[in-house]
């Protein structure tokens, strides 16, 4: 059972929806990047990349060994401590990539494509911040 909700939960982290996909595609479409343009992003995509897989891999390890150590009443506090102050350092650290590719694409941008660039990615991380509203009073 454990193998299984380890792999579902892999699957789950580094599969993107669909629907992502065709949003950014068609949002790349719209900034009109010039073929230089095109090749200068595709290069600093790829040296962020591996950086952000190896975070995000070793996040999701962490997390896991967190949650397997919480189960465990008789479990080492310090160990769990540690393990919290690991998990915020690892998220501080893919924030941090995030930031540094982002800076360095918007440095390739025109004025034009920049203020859409950082709509696009301000509306992005809004959605995904935002928590799912249950239905209510006004949510009907």
């Amino acid at each position: 059972m454990k193998i299984f909700l380890s792999f579902a939960l892999l699957l789950l982290l580094f599969a993107s929806p669909l629907f992502a996909q065709d949003s950014y595609q068609e949002f790349e479409r719209g900034l009109e990047l010039t073929e230089p343009q095109k090749i200068q992003i595709e290069g600093i995509r790829n040296r962020y990349i591996g950086q952000w897989h190896e975070v995000r891999r070793d996040l999701m390890r962490k997390r896991l060994d967190l949650q397997e150590l919480s189960r465990d009443r008789s479990a080492n506090s310090e160990r769990i401590v540690r393990l919290q102050n690991e998990v915020m350092e690892l998220q501080g650290a893919r924030e941090n990539i995030y930031n540094a590719y982002r800076s360095e694409v918007s440095r390739t941008l025109n004025e034009k494509q920049k203020e859409r660039y950082n709509n696009y990615w301000g509306a992005e991380r809004r959605r995904m911040r935002q928590p799912d509203m249950p239905p209510g009073r006004y949510g009907r």
